[in-house]
C-alpha cells in the first residue's frame, strides 16, 4: 500500500504534529507550575532563627578553609530552607 501525499499535505501533517507536541509541553509545564500550590512545604519555625544582636563576622575572622566551607554550607542550607537572604553572624567549633 503506497500513500501519495503532495507537499502541502505533508506540511499540514507536520504542523499538526508540531502543534500536538507544543500543547503537550504546555500541559506538562502548567502541571509542574501547579505543583507548588498543591504540595505543602514545611516552613521553618520562627524560634529556630537566632535573633540575637551579635556582630557579623568578616572575612578577616575566618581562620582556615574548614571554617570558610562551614560558613558557606550553613548559609546555603539555611537559604534553601527559608528562601530569604542569609547572613552568618557567628561560627563556633563543636568538639566531641
Amino acid at each position: 500500500m503506497m500513500l501519495n501525499y503532495n507537499f502541502f499535505e505533508g506540511v499540514e501533517i507536520s504542523l499538526f504534529s508540531i502543534l500536538i507536541v507544543f500543547l503537550l509541553l504546555g500541559f506538562v509545564a502548567l502541571s509542574i507550575s501547579w505543583l507548588k500550590y498543591i504540595v505543602v512545604e514545611n516552613k521553618p519555625k520562627e524560634d529556630l532563627i537566632n535573633k540575637t544582636s551579635q556582630k557579623p563576622i568578616s572575612i578577616a575572622d575566618i581562620k582556615d578553609e574548614d571554617m570558610m566551607v562551614a560558613a558557606l554550607v550553613a548559609s546555603i542550607d539555611y537559604y534553601t530552607e527559608i528562601n530569604k537572604d542569609v547572613r552568618v553572624t557567628s561560627i563556633r567549633e563543636i568538639t566531641e
